[in-house]
């Protein structure tokens, strides 16, 4: 297997994971916010923070910087304009992340439970859930094109 194939296979894994968590942050994590007490929330979203590095900060940066290196290295077999979709959705998912979703956690963070963050919160999230979407169906489309038959 070509070197290519295999950052492809390891592009579609990350696109994959970070597709689960995504979908359980927009579902499930975000709404419950809004179900902590206002005494108890600070400290939730503290304990919440430092747990998340490792689950869902690296695995969601590298899937939306890994479509940048797969342009280039992706199998001769991907079309440009699948890879050049690909990583406009994960730069898309990159700028409502910081743009939008991290200083909103910073304000919950430092000022306690307040319900328009949180709905902003989920409401913002919405289209990096899609975006990320996109990105692991357009990344299973190139997995199957480079593995199919000749």
């Amino acid at each position: 297997m070509e070197f290519s194939h295999k950052f492809l296979l390891l592009c579609t894994i990350v696109a994959c994971y970070n597709l689960g968590t995504i979908w359980f942050v927009q579902i499930v994590v975000y709404p419950l916010f809004a179900k902590v007490g206002v005494n108890e929330y600070r400290a939730y979203h503290r304990f919440y923070s430092s747990r998340i590095p490792l689950p869902i900060i690296l695995p969601g940066f590298a899937s939306f910087l890994l479509p940048i290196a797969l342009l280039f290295l992706r199998p001769m077999s991907v079309p440009l304009w699948l890879a050049l979709a690909n990583m406009a959705c994960g730069l898309l998912s990159l700028f409502i992340t910081v743009a939008l979703e991290i200083p909103r956690h910073g304000l919950l963070e430092r000022d306690g439970k307040q319900e328009g963050v949180i709905e902003e919160l989920i409401l913002y999230n919405w289209p990096r859930t899609l975006g990320i979407t996109a990105s692991a169906c357009l990344t299973l489309v190139m997995l199957t094109l480079a593995f199919a038959p000749a």
